[in-house]
């Protein structure tokens, strides 16, 4: 556990270098990370759902080490570029209405190039959106404190769930979808940062919404991780790829930030009081 731990933290340090470029003002670096990671996490997405449809049932005994030798094809790559380059019109433009009907036009005619594959039109439009989301979010005057929220609750939440579980053990609470996620590692990850998140906002008028809003966004973080989780038991797989060591990759480490984007953002156009923001 302690070579693992220190793997993951080494590794962490170059990623939150990577996210904290999110917060740059600049909007060239701002379209360079956000489009790397879009792109590794539509990458990682394709390798996993190509590979589950080529696989025998005989062969899924040796699937991470196939796995690491697995491309995508033509198509993919394609339509990971067509992702990018509608992401740039999407952050040039400022007519969203225009831009929305793109969007609906734009996976239309992408489900229809898929053949109407609705697990892999639902993973390409789950991967994708959360980042359409942020660079709506960036013309917002808010937009630091949504997006350092985002980070911060997805980062508590994953390393209390991660070191509750470790420390503590006990019975898994879905082995058939995530086999190392514990109830102590649960609790522990809504807890720990709902007390966190008590200290730090304890002169908010509204302390009781502080406390269940912490508890709902845990949750949401959970859940995210379990979604992804699932997704790879049923590739039979552990990782979505091994790009950061200690951690897998991209899917591995932004899957309940993604889901809590998207939860956040429909918060947002519903008008919803949030206690971090001012």
């Amino acid at each position: 556990m302690v070579k693992d731990f220190q793997l993951r933290f080494f590794s962490s340090i170059f990623l939150f270098f990577a996210l904290f470029l999110f917060f740059s003002k600049n909007n060239v670096i701002f379209l360079f990370i956000i489009q790397v990671f879009l792109s590794f996490s539509l990458w990682e997405f394709f390798r996993l759902k190509n590979f589950k449809d080529s696989l025998k049932e005989q062969e899924k005994k040796k699937i991470n080490l196939l796995l690491s030798r697995h491309k995508i094809n033509n198509l993919d790559f394609f339509i990971i570029f067509k992702v990018n380059l509608l992401l740039l019109l999407f952050f040039q433009f400022s007519h969203y209405i225009l831009i929305f009907c793109i969007l609906i036009f734009f996976f239309v005619y992408i489900c229809l190039i898929l053949k109407f594959d609705f697990e892999k039109y639902i993973g390409l439009v789950y991967c994708s959106a959360p980042f359409f989301i942020l660079v709506i979010l960036r013309n917002d005057n808010n937009y630091e404190n949504f997006l350092f929220f985002i980070f911060f609750f997805t980062i508590l939440t994953d390393v209390f769930s991660y070191l509750s579980g470790n420390i503590i053990k006990g019975k898994k609470i879905l082995p058939s979808v995530s086999a190392g996620k514990t109830f102590s590692g649960t609790i522990g990850g809504i807890l720990i940062p709902c007390i966190i998140s008590f200290f730090i906002f304890i002169n908010s008028e509204d302390i009781y919404l502080v406390i269940f809003s912490s508890i709902f966004f845990s949750i949401i973080v959970q859940l995210g991780d379990l979604l992804i989780s699932y997704f790879k038991r049923l590739c039979n797989v552990k990782d979505s790829s091994n790009l950061i060591p200690g951690h897998g990759g991209v899917l591995d480490r932004l899957d309940g930030l993604f889901l809590l984007t998207m939860v956040i953002f429909i918060l947002k156009l519903l008008n919803f009081k949030f206690f971090f923001i001012i």
